[in-house]
């Protein structure tokens, strides 16, 4: 078994952290429409609405974090 190595850069763990967050995105996605599939048009739209607002949160909660740890290298 291949273990990943401990010393990693700042900037590979940030790609790897996009990286989970980007699988974790299209598999909200894939979810999202095949619970669609079964509601209907209306509840497409809801469930669409729903998972842009929770996006638009994460994002939002996510620049905070980079610009609270950015102003506190300063």
């Amino acid at each position: 078994m291949v273990s990943l190595p401990r010393d990693i850069s700042p900037g590979t763990a940030a790609r790897r952290s996009l990286l989970a967050d980007l699988l974790a995105a299209i598999a909200i996605a894939l979810l999202t429409l095949q619970l669609a599939a079964g509601i209907g048009v209306v509840g497409f739209l809801a469930l669409l609405t729903i998972a842009t607002i929770v996006l638009w949160i994460v994002l939002e909660a996510g620049v905070h974090r980079l610009r609270r740890r950015g102003k506190a290298h300063i």
